[in-house]
């Protein structure tokens, strides 16, 4: 089948839900007949979107049963998908007495029930719809010759409101699709993934898929970073007219082609060095930059108003990094250009965090204070999450930060470092997403024993645990040179003989190798 395999839950963990033992039939396998019809009361844009999200899963059952396919769902049991407020999904919830539930949701949220007679998934909104539908779609599995959903009764919605996952290039259709069955609802494109210099066709080809899909779903939000400090490209001279313009002309066609919601402009990982031209209309290099964001802000919003814009500073990371102890034989500089960034007029303009590290497996108060006083009390911080910076097997999510976090977060948005189009990122994608979607529950152990399960297979959850106890939660960096490679090799072999998922067996394998590699290179 491909994942998700059945665990029996489902992950991003919903606030409230009450499983129970019975199941609702959905077919009968080897008897090829369905019991269930498939009714919704929604748009025609998103209604496409749970229909193929749905065939697509029940297909993948129907191989198992040949006696399935080519058939349609159809039967005794009513399985409906809609808007709370459409006036027969209301009626089912009155009738279910869940109607009370279903009026307290706010944005994004859904009730599911499923019961052995029925299901009806109702959503606030378009995407709380799609949200139900991907929990009722981890719940279905074959048992004995049937294909059943497990019943339960869930009443969700997230926390964070915008919960961005990242990428190097621009997918398409499936992969948006798997971000909507984990309820991450924010695709990013970074560094080659866009050049300010302009858009090749390529680019334009994947950004309309973008657009299409925002624009016919309503489920998805698209940030574009661009990268202008030098780090892969050329800089921009934002003393130079024609690096300006040409800067403003690929940000408005990128939106005109792809509608974004959040515009990102980035100097990270640079030294902030005045350019040629520059140097004659400014003193020092933040004078610069903040010039240059006024212009991005008014053009930005002269196109859509309600698009975010945002500014990934060179000084991207809170108090306990390096670069502000006294030490650092540019701190002087540092300190200057954060004061150079708080004097910009502009308040609106988000200013970019990973917290206080570049990876920050844990935040509090003091961090989001020290970083406020640098660039303002009065500005608004984007959370850029990073702690996925080594790229290994199954790494879950399990940092801790403090309670009411999405209130310090501009926009109650994350964006989390994955690069998901793989397997590899896409296991931390979902244990992250479990954190993003409800930080007051998150649990880093059930939230890795859940995507293991679901990624892998639940006979594969012994010997990951066993991995895991290997692997321990420190940096990669000081695991793979310390780990023993036998003992590396012995848990991984455990690992893939239970695991399922093919591509997820061939990147664990591949770190080994990686492993392996480097130390032969030491030698």
């Amino acid at each position: 089948m491909g994942p998700p395999y059945y665990s029996g839950e489902i992950i991003p963990t919903p606030r409230d839900a009450a499983y129970r033992d019975d199941v609702l039939q959905i077919a009968d396998g080897p008897g090829g007949k369905w019991r269930c019809v498939v009714e919704f009361a929604i748009a025609d844009g998103p209604r496409e979107l749970l229909q193929r999200l749905l065939s697509k899963r029940l297909e993948g059952y129907t191989k198992q049963f040949p006696a399935l396919a080519g058939t349609q769902p159809q039967g005794e049991a009513r399985v409906l998908f809609g808007l709370a407020n459409d006036e027969s999904v209301a009626g089912e919830l009155v009738r279910l007495g869940l109607a009370e539930r279903a009026a307290e949701l706010p944005a994004q949220g859904y009730l599911l029930d499923i019961r052995p007679d029925g299901v009806v998934c109702a959503g606030v909104d378009e995407p709380g719809v799609v949200n139900g539908l991907a929990s009722l779609l981890q719940l279905i599995h074959v048992r004995d010759g049937k294909l059943v959903a497990r019943c339960a009764t869930i009443h969700d919605w997230p926390t964070f409101q915008i919960r961005y996952t990242s990428e190097y290039w621009l997918p398409g259709e499936a992969f948006f699709d798997w971000m909507m069955l984990y309820k991450i609802n924010g695709f990013a494109a970074c560094y080659p993934g866009m050049r300010w210099e302009g858009l090749t066709d390529a680019k334009r080809k994947g950004l309309r898929r973008i657009g299409e899909y925002i624009d016919k779903y309503g489920t998805m939000n698209f940030l574009v970073e661009f990268h202008i400090g030098g780090r892969g490209g050329r800089a921009v001279d934002c003393g130079n007219e024609d690096d300006i313009k040409l800067l403003l002309a690929t940000i408005e066609e990128t939106m005109e082609l792809s509608h974004p919601q959040h515009v990102m402009i980035c100097y990270d990982d640079v030294t902030p060095e005045l350019q040629p031209e520059e140097k004659e209309q400014f003193e020092r290099p933040a004078q610069a930059h903040g010039a240059l964001m006024e212009r991005v802000y008014e053009h930005v919003k002269s196109i859509d108003p309600d698009t975010v814009v945002s500014f990934c500073s060179p000084n991207y990371q809170g108090r306990r990094h390096p670069r502000w102890r006294d030490t650092n034989p540019r701190l002087k500089e540092t300190l200057q250009y954060m004061r150079d960034l708080k004097a910009w007029e502009n308040r609106d303009i988000r200013i970019v965090w990973t917290g206080p590290v570049t990876e920050s497996r844990s935040i509090v108060q003091e961090d989001i204070d020290h970083y406020l006083r640098l660039i303002g009390e009065d500005r608004k911080l984007f959370y850029w999450d990073n702690t996925w910076h080594y790229h290994q097997p199954m790494r879950n999510f399990h940092a801790k930060y403090l309670e009411g976090f999405e209130g310090y977060c501009a926009d109650s948005t994350s964006y989390i470092n994955v690069n998901g189009v793989q397997p590899i990122g896409r296991f931390f994608a979902a244990t992250a997403n479990d954190y993003y979607w409800g930080p007051e529950g998150f649990d880093s152990v059930r939230a890795r024993r859940h995507a293991v399960a679901q990624f892998m297979g639940p006979d594969a959850l012994g010997p990951a645990e066993a991995f895991y106890k290997l692997r321990g939660d420190d940096y990669f960096v000081f695991f793979s040179r310390d780990v023993d490679l036998d003992e590396l090799k012995t848990a991984l072999t455990s690992l893939t003989d239970a695991g399922l998922d093919e591509g997820l067996n061939k990147m664990c394998w591949a770190v080994y190798n990686g492993i392996v590699k480097g130390r032969t290179k030491e030698k």
